[in-house]
């Protein structure tokens, strides 16, 4: 399956385990955006802030799922989010930093908690995401 990893800028490490864990798995990733440099303040760096956007939603659009490595400070994460709800895309969310928007909640995403879980979801799942399984999933835990 072909992932990207929306993650926080800051974090890169964090992504950058995720993003071994998962090509170790058999997984491919889309994207790497841990080899971006920091390009804040973004007005005084627009050039390279329009190319980085450019490659990094392509990420999100070339990819067969997302995953969130969800972060309460994370910004672009949430954009990333954003597409690939749009997109139609399964999102996988890590972390409990999930709070800042309510479209954690919507069908297309599923809570995993660590990557290790993430890992055995799609082996069980042979990378195949079920909304409806994801919705009686929640449901039994209510």
């Amino acid at each position: 399956m072909k992932i990207f990893i929306a993650g926080k800028v800051g974090e890169e490490e964090v992504a950058r385990e995720a993003m071994n864990m998962l090509s170790q798995a058999g997984h491919e990733i889309s994207f790497d955006w841990t080899t971006i440099p920091h390009l804040k303040p973004y007005d005084e760096n627009s050039e390279a802030s329009q190319q980085a956007a450019l490659l990094e939603s392509r990420g999100v659009l070339e990819s067969d799922a997302l995953v969130l490595l969800a972060h309460d400070k994370g910004v672009g994460m949430y954009v990333e989010l954003g597409m690939a709800i749009a997109s139609g895309k399964p999102i996988y969310v890590v972390g409990t930093g999930s709070s800042r928007t309510m479209f954690i909640y919507h069908p297309l995403v599923r809570r995993v908690g660590t990557i290790s879980n993430l890992l055995n979801v799609l082996e069980k799942s042979n990378g195949q995401y079920s909304e409806k399984s994801r919705i009686s999933e929640s449901k039994s835990k209510t």
